[in-house]
């Protein structure tokens, strides 16, 4: 404040003092008027009065200044203001999902009372750090036709080590021949290559350069460096001079990278006259106002007698002077041109990225713009207020297509902003705000897995002392190191449930070595206890299953599972359907079989008789062969009997022939006649047994008949020596009949028994 004095008395009328008469306020006032605040300030407005001091007392006391009348003064505070953009959340975010939005608290601050918003604009970027964002460049590669004006290194994806080319700027250059390259460019295009370079002349320096021969040095294709920006120059041409079009001829970037002597990889993507498209260090170049402009030209017109074109690497040929010039200064390596006529646009290459940013759910809106670049890495913001523009910015969703999520690592979006406050003439500039987007790692879960067998076949018998169930088990698991996966416990349930009879045994031993629990239940076993996949591998190849009660039950299943240790992982399971085999009695004998029972005195054929309790496979073989077995014994009986009853015919016929009167003779014919003739051999063949009974004897036959046809000659003999009429005496007539008893009692010891048929056959 200030306040004068008019008194006469005063020269210059000035004050001496101030005084604030208001008390407890938080200000006070030196001799100047000068207000300061005294203690910290808690409202937003104070008011209070002040007065000035006369320099002279008053005329009616001298001990007694002069007051002026007090003046009330009003503060307004106004905070302190400074445009930024906030979060209060940490700046470095988790990405879990393909799908993040990246800026829902921010708070975009201008400090609107001291600026009115007229135009705010936010580039927000993209920076993976190095990461992959799995940008399809490759489909841009031309593998058909590639030509190469400076080698390679080994490793093309670094920086060159070994093999690069100089250039001095002064006379090293270098003219590309017809048969290794015409000069002629597609209308797609690419040129690669690492560069090297320090020049800060202004001249422009020339790396490759396609010129006339002769008379002109208008130049068709050039890539050049001037200062500090990269030019690429593409002449339309030459075509009629009516032509009045103007195309792109010339693209230029402003680059930071060309003259700080370090190595960098520069990649061009061509789809003349439409696009072309930078990359710096496998980073696409984002284009702005100040750092990147496109020239229009009209094309070139024909002239005569111009001759062919140069293509020259190092500087451009001048076709006027027929001599090089514009030489650059660096170093090249892997300069490369890559060109097809099918090149698709360079944009499509570069468009299918698996890590962009993107702004999928919002609509546009009057006062508001949002674009991006062709790979979406840089995103352009434009809004009329702050909190439109944090509406923008609440929109941006960072994408990561992976499969998994990744790759793992950091990468950050940045957001710069420019304000245009009302009235003013320029713009200022708010603190760059960043954010990190971190994926982890992703550890991939452990799997175990149990193989063995499915199914078991044993006998009663078997379960009665006992089967492993899982004595081929194994357990596996993808970790990279078998013994550090656990398992925490494995459990074997059965279908159905366990009888009083029935359980399982699990070695003790192997358990308190192991610290491994079993608990024994109606429905099965339950392993716990924290153990190695080897160890409970063992456990489960030891366990036993025993059974000693019959089994009420033919099919019953076991089913194991395992539990690891570290993330609780399920186990396949593993069923095991045991068959149970049933002992059987041996099957009976057919009926038949039962029924052809033979019944003989003989004492040895009894003990040759067919065992009926044979196993049933040798039964089958043998009932088999029986019919056959049958027929050749029935044949041979007949054929005996045939055989002996004509000797016995033949022999009763001869002595009816002898006429003797001696009632002996007809006493010893009558006896023959019984006994031989009247001899009746039956066999049933419905009552053999199923042992082949041996054939006849045909041997003892024929002495059989021997035997009969000796005897009938001594008949013949006697009927010869005695005449009808000679009578003999007592004696010789008992004589006779004895010997009659003695010959029957002879034949009958001429049959054969083993050669004979048993049984009842009726002939």
């Amino acid at each position: 404040v200030e306040a004068t004095d008019d008194d006469c008395l005063n020269s210059n009328h000035r004050v001496c003092d101030y005084q604030i008469k208001t008390a407890n306020v938080p200000f006070r006032i030196d001799s100047n008027g000068s207000i300061s605040i005294s203690k910290p300030l808690t409202g937003d407005k104070y008011e209070f009065d002040v007065v000035a001091v006369d320099c002279y007392p008053s005329s009616s006391n001298a001990n007694v200044k002069l007051i002026s009348e007090p003046a009330r003064v009003t503060v307004k505070i106004i905070k302190s203001c400074k445009p930024r953009i906030t979060d209060d959340n940490p700046s470095k975010l988790t990405i879990r999902s393909d799908h993040t939005h990246i800026f829902d608290t921010v708070h975009v601050d201008t400090c609107d009372e001291t600026c009115a918003v007229e135009n705010i604009v936010s580039t927000v970027t993209l920076d993976t750090n190095g990461i992959d964002s799995g940008c399809a460049l490759e489909q841009c590669t031309l593998d058909d036709h590639e030509y190469v004006f400076v080698p390679k290194d080994v490793d093309s994806d670094r920086a060159p080590q070994s093999i690069y080319m100089s250039f001095d700027g002064l006379n090293q250059a270098s003219i590309v021949q017809k048969t290794e390259f015409s000069g002629q460019l597609k209308n797609t295009f690419a040129i690669r290559m690492w560069m090297k370079h320090s020049n800060s002349e202004k001249r422009s320096i020339r790396e490759i350069c396609l010129n006339y021969l002769l008379v002109k040095n208008r130049h068709h294709a050039a890539l050049l460096v001037q200062s500090g920006y990269l030019k690429l120059l593409i002449r339309k041409g030459p075509v009629s001079s009516n032509d009045k079009n103007v195309y792109s001829s010339e693209w230029v970037w402003k680059l930071s990278q060309l003259n700080d002597s370090q190595w960098h990889s520069y990649k061009l993507f061509v789809d003349y006259p439409n696009t072309v498209d930078l990359y710096v260090d496998n980073q696409l170049f984002v284009p702005g106002d100040d750092n990147y402009r496109v020239v229009h030209d009209f094309a070139l017109p024909i002239i005569e007698q111009t001759g062919d074109t140069v293509f020259s690497v190092g500087a451009c040929w001048h076709g006027r002077f027929a001599r090089m010039a514009q030489y650059f200064t660096g170093q090249l390596s892997g300069l490369v041109i890559q060109q097809k006529e099918e090149l698709s646009r360079s944009s499509t290459c570069v468009q299918n990225c698996q890590q962009y940013l993107d702004m999928p759910d919002i609509q546009k809106e009057a006062g508001l713009e949002f674009v991006s670049n062709v790979n979406r890495s840089v995103w352009t913001l434009r809004a009329e207020s702050s909190e439109s523009m944090e509406q923008l910015l609440k929109h941006v969703v960072y994408r990561n297509t992976f499969e998994p999520i990744g790759p793992s690592g950091q990468r950050s979006v940045s957001i710069e902003t420019a304000v245009k406050c009302l009235g003013e003439n320029y713009t200022y500039n708010l603190p760059t705000f960043s954010r990190r987007l971190a994926i982890d790692e992703q550890i991939r879960p452990t799997n175990i897995e149990l193989k063995g067998d499915t199914n078991l076949h044993p006998t009663e018998e078997a379960l009665n002392q006992g089967i492993y169930l899982f004595q081929h088990v194994s357990i596996f698991t993808d970790a990279l190191k078998k013994d550090q996966v656990d398992i925490s416990d494995c459990s074997i349930n059965t279908t159905p449930d366990l009888s009083n009879g029935e359980h399982f045994i699990v070695p003790d031993e192997n358990l308190e070595i192991n610290n491994i629990r079993k608990d024994l239940t109606q429905t099965g076993l339950v392993l716990s206890g924290f153990g190695s996949i080897d160890t409970y591998q063992f456990i489960l190849q030891q366990t036993a299953f025993i059974s000693k009660t019959p089994a009420k039950y033919v099919d019953r299943t076991f089913s194991l599972v395992c539990i690891g240790a570290q993330e609780q992982i399920t186990t396949n399971e593993v069923r095991v359907r045991m068959h149970v085999e049933k002992q059987t009695q041996p099957a009976p004998p057919p009926a038949a079989v039962l029924n052809n029972k033979l019944y003989v005195d003989n004492d040895d054929m009894k003990e040759n008789l067919f065992d009926i309790d044979v196993s049933s496979s040798s039964t089958a073989e043998k009932l088999t062969a029986w019919p056959i077995a049958i027929g050749i014994c029935v044949s041979v009986s007949i054929a005996s009997v045939l055989i002996l009853y004509l000797v016995v015919r033949i022999r009763s016929a001869h002595k009816q022939r002898c006429t003797v009167s001696n009632p002996g003779d007809d006493m010893h014919s009558q006896m023959e006649w019984e006994d031989d003739i009247g001899l009746n051999i039956i066999v049933n063949p419905l009552e053999e047994t199923k042992k082949s009974v041996p054939p006849m004897n045909v041997q003892n036959m024929d002495q059989i008949m021997d035997e009969y046809e000796g005897t009938s000659s001594e008949d013949d003999e006697e009927c010869g020596e005695h005449s009808p009429n000679e009578y003999s005496s007592e004696e010789d007539e008992a004589y006779e009949i004895n010997e009659i008893h003695a010959k029957k009692h002879h034949h009958q010891l001429e049959w054969d028994d083993e050669a004979m048929e048993y049984g009842p056959k009726k002939v």
